[in-house]
């Protein structure tokens, strides 16, 4: 019902805004040298630099429902052949897809002005942001003027249940609070899992001129599938495709092996793993070349 309504405020809520048209795994020896070593961990420490952080200490949250993409803003070709290729990188991932007919849980759209949109929306549609803090919101302004992205979420527990309304009591006064009743209780490890229940990614269609269709699909998957900020400038760190829109940057041609290294690592990651998980993963799979592999699984390359 949540994820119906979040479909609904995006329809209602960003209607006005459409219109503006752009253009297998093998096991194989690891062989650790000294300067792959650095190389590793200095990948390592990028990717938990790039990863924004979950309010209240919570696990990082995922899309673990089917994936459903809806395009908008796009002529209907290009979208066609965008949404396509947004689907082929998540069925490389392991992403299980929605049918036809699905209701969207990702949807990228095309926009006059996407900085301007995010203010309007945060003013004129509030619960679009559903319990984002304010420094999460903030968040979504950062980094370049091109694009903005940001989710919706729903704390679920470890199993995928949904949490039940409790009612208690507080100084005399009744509070609803949701209620956790995990199958097993942890004290080390969060027993909470956090849903991605919509992705949201706009893009500035003047901003967007000049970028390839497999630029910007590879780009909207990237920040619809995890919680990480874009490159405002080409900075000393591995290639990604966050720097599309970067200043004065030579941006990669798609998803690069450490972009494919990230997702893939991310999505391997326990359902309680918190933002500090992000640097082993991306470290592993670094020194297991997992970016190569997962890409060329699918019949891609990684950039």
């Amino acid at each position: 019902m949540r994820k119906y309504c979040f479909a609904l405020l995006l329809v209602t809520g960003l209607a006005s805004a459409a219109g503006a048209s752009t253009e297998a795994l093998t096991k194989e020896p690891i062989i650790v040298t000294g300067d792959r070593a650095e190389e590793a961990e200095a990948t390592a420490d990028f990717a938990k630099a790039i990863t924004w952080r979950p309010s209240q200490d919570k696990p990082l949250p995922k899309h673990y429902e089917p994936v459903c993409i809806q395009i908008f803003g796009l002529d209907a070709d290009y979208a066609d052949v965008m949404a396509e290729r947004m689907r082929e990188n998540m069925r490389a991932l392991n992403l299980v897809l929605a049918g036809d007919g699905c209701t969207p849980t990702i949807w990228v759209g095309f926009v006059p002005d996407s900085h301007a949109e995010v203010s309007r929306l945060r003013k004129d549609e509030p619960a679009m942001f559903g319990d984002l803090k304010d420094f999460e919101i903030d968040r979504i302004l950062a980094g370049s003027k091109a694009s903005q992205a940001w989710f919706a979420r729903e704390d679920k527990g470890l199993d995928g249940k949904a949490m039940r309304a409790r009612t208690i009591e507080i100084n005399q006064l009744e509070v609803s609070v949701k209620h956790n009743d995990p199958w097993r209780a942890s004290r080390i490890t969060n027993t909470i899992r956090v849903d991605m229940i919509g992705s949201i990614v706009l893009f500035d269609s003047k901003l967007s001129a000049g970028k390839s269709i497999r630029q910007l699909a590879d780009y909207a998957t990237f920040r619809a599938l995890a919680p990480v900020r874009d490159l405002a400038s080409e900075e000393d760190n591995p290639a990604s495709i966050l720097t599309l829109f970067a200043k004065d940057a030579t941006a990669p041609a798609g998803l690069t092996e450490f972009d494919w290294a990230y997702l893939a690592g991310y999505y391997k990651l326990d359902a309680h793993a918190g933002v500090a998980s992000v640097h082993d993963a991306a470290k592993r799979a670094f020194l297991d070349g997992l970016g190569d592999k997962v890409a060329s699984k699918a019949g891609l390359t990684a950039e």
